[in-house]
């Protein structure tokens, strides 16, 4: 071949593969799941300016982009992000029992109601004690929080003592939730928050437990005419903001740190503050609508609290066959965190 038509080809091979090789600085495009209804605290205060602020930590090397719908279920979020239907999730670990056993240490009774202490404390907690234990197997973690505690909503009687739980049918979202109601007399209906809406205007629900913040969210005001708040908490419900985990590997570690600094107890911080100023606009709307807000009489958050005692004895049990060694230690620990950090 003579010299002129070889330079000629070689800069067509040249050519050709520059057309066919990937632009180094483009946009990766992670979809995210969301299930969170317009106007909620966290996805209008917490998970939309976080998207945000991916773009612009990442100079726009990363963008998300929020799907239409949620990708499968609410429950099978989990699911949906380990085997990569959608790149980004926020799954609540709850929604599946007898699976994430171990996590179920930050859901336990009387931890906290206070959700501005309580959400960082738990991410924290999460990566220093329980982390190791890889019950997120194919998912990243990016956060590990808690809303506000689920208090008790229904449409038919108040709440002041024990004896006054007996026999609802109240929506449990996780199983110390479950566990509480069964406990105290109650019947758990397990649905996700999704369903509560069709389940109490139906009739199928007497009442729920929930973040007071979401019952305006979810368009339950309306629904349920009694709320009784319990100082300290019947359980908290554990929130994961998770990536799938072989995308986040895919991704530059520049990348990866620079979402892991506005992430973690960052998030988990936001989320509580989101949620805590939530609560007080959420009974304000109750007690102007005429609705019921009462607190729980001290002698009968001293008798349920000793009635839910079997809760934390059952999840040590469950612990230790997950593999803790010392479940109390946690326990213990968890408690010491959250009172250091108020």
């Amino acid at each position: 071949m003579p010299p002129s038509i070889r330079k000629f080809a070689g800069a067509l091979a040249l050519a050709s593969a520059a057309i066919g090789a990937p632009v180094a600085s483009a946009q990766t495009v992670l979809k995210y799941s969301n299930w969170l209804p317009p106007g909620q605290a966290m996805r209008v205060e917490v998970v939309e300016p976080w998207i945000a602020e991916v773009e612009k930590v990442t100079q726009g090397r990363l963008k998300i982009d929020t799907l239409p719908k949620v990708v499968g279920s609410v429950p099978a979020q989990f699911d949906v992000a380990r085997d990569g239907q959608a790149d980004l999730v926020i799954f609540i670990p709850g929604y599946t029992p007898n699976r994430f056993d171990i996590l179920e240490v930050l859901q336990l009774p009387f931890m906290s109601d206070d959700p501005e202490i309580f959400a960082p404390v738990a991410d924290r907690f999460y990566r220093k004690q329980l982390a190791s234990y890889n019950e997120f197997r194919g998912v990243h973690a990016l956060s590990v929080y808690v809303v506000s505690p689920g208090q008790i909503f229904n449409r038919v009687r108040s709440l002041r003592t024990l004896a006054d739980f007996k026999g609802l049918k109240v929506r449990s979202p996780q199983p110390s939730a479950t566990q509480a109601l069964s406990l105290l007399g109650a019947v758990p209906v397990n649905k996700p928050v999704s369903e509560t809406y069709e389940l109490l205007s139906s009739g199928v629900l007497d009442g729920t437990f929930m973040p007071p913040e979401s019952i305006p969210a979810f368009k339950l005001t309306d629904l349920v005419p009694h709320a009784t708040i319990v100082p300290g908490a019947i359980y908290n419900t554990v929130l994961v903001l998770g990536i799938n985990e072989a995308k986040w590997k895919s991704l530059s570690q520049a990348d990866r740190d620079a979402i892991t600094r506005i992430s973690g107890d960052v998030f988990a911080r936001n989320i509580g503050k989101a949620y805590a100023n939530g609560d007080k606009a959420a009974f304000e709307t109750l007690r102007k609508a005429g609705k019921s807000v009462e607190t729980l009489p001290a002698p009968s958050v001293a008798e349920m609290k000793s009635v839910l005692l079997p809760i934390e004895r059952d999840w040590i049990e469950k612990a230790k066959k997950k593999g803790v060694a010392e479940p109390q230690k946690l326990i213990d620990q968890l408690r010491a965190d959250l009172a250091a950090a108020k």
